[in-house]
This record gives structure tokens, sequence and C-alpha cells, in this order.
């Protein structure tokens, strides 16, 4: 992700169908769990846990995926994402 200089990569399955999408925030969560500081926080929520132990993509990754079409405007993708703040797990 810092090499090609992006923020997220989505994670599709065999037909290229987007999944979920794995975020810096997402990697924040399973790399702050590797140091004694983070260890003193207070406890985690369980989703914040559940990705600090993740193994796999599908694990790590939030999802659903909320696609926008390729013929929309920015502003289009942005009213969509701002519906979906919250998203489905009640976390931005």
């Amino acid at each position: 992700m810092t090499e090609r200089q992006v923020s997220a990569v989505p994670v599709v399955d065999a037909a290229g169908r987007p999944l979920g999408v794995i975020s810096e925030r997402d990697l924040l969560a399973k790399s702050a769990d590797q140091g004694e500081y983070f260890r003193s926080l207070p406890a985690r929520e369980s989703w914040e846990q559940d990705k600090a132990e993740a193994l796999r993509a599908e694990e790590l990754m939030s999802a659903p995926a909320v696609c926008a079409k390729p013929d929309w405007t920015v502003a289009e993708a942005a009213r969509l994402m701002e519906a979906h703040r919250g998203g489905p797990l009640g976390r931005p």
C-alpha cells in the first residue's frame, strides 16, 4: 500500500466481485496489537480485538464492500459513502 501510495485495497472473490476493503485503519488494529504500550491501553471493542487477531483478509477487511457505479459523479459517490458511514457494523 505504501509503495502504491493507496490507503485501502479491495478484497475480491474468485470472480472479481468486491467483498470488502482492507484499509490503513484495519491494519493499524493489527499492528497496534504488537507493542507493550498498546496492550496497556483500556480493553478494546470486540471488533477491534477480532481485527488484531486476524490472519486472513476476510477476517481483517471491512465488509460488506460499498460500491459506487463507474458512471457516478464524485458527489454521488460521496453521498453513498456518507449514507454508509456508520455501516452495518456500527462504526465509521
